[in-house]
């Protein structure tokens, strides 16, 4: 399974459409928060055989549309942690984030909020940390997005970049 991870588009719907374009071999498309309203606004124009999965981010304001903070996923063999990371204070340290996903049973935590890619294997706690970078305003480089592929073998995590 192909997974399409983004986060922090800020409203710059153009690059979540952009990002989904660049993989048209995707099953699932998940989105971390702030730009919520505009990813569901998105997705809302999906093909069928593509789901798609979103939670709020701090910078989404009143906007809920149905969205918690986080959302647990269990795909092939995979718990998977979705949140956007302010809750747990990510731009500080990745403990509170390590902590809930131990907590709920989690072996990949997904999470946006720092701008920033990042991609780790904590082998303490059987845990992938992954980041898929800022969609608009990223820390460093060019607007970024994530994929996540899934096999009966193993995982594959990557970075791709939307470029103007």
């Amino acid at each position: 399974m192909k997974i399409l991870i983004l986060s922090d588009a800020h409203g710059e719907n153009r690059k979540i459409e952009r990002a989904i374009a660049l993989h048209p071999d995707v099953e699932l498309v998940l989105y971390l928060g702030d730009g919520s309203r505009g990813a569901c606004d998105v997705f809302s124009r999906l093909p069928p055989t593509v789901a798609a999965v979103a939670v709020h981010g701090n910078c989404d304001g009143p906007f809920s549309g149905g969205l918690s903070d986080e959302e647990i996923l269990d795909i092939e063999g995979h718990r998977i942690l979705l949140c956007h990371g302010h809750r747990y204070g990510v731009k500080g340290g990745l403990g509170g984030l390590i902590a809930a996903a131990k907590r709920r049973g989690a072996d990949i935590a997904l999470f946006g909020h720092t701008h920033e890619r990042h991609e780790e294997y904590l082998p303490d706690y059987g845990l992938w940390l992954f980041n898929p970078g800022a969609l608009s305003y990223p820390e460093r480089g060019e607007p970024s997005f994530g994929l996540l592929t899934l096999t009966p073998s193993g995982l594959l995590f990557s970075h791709g970049e939307i470029t103007d």
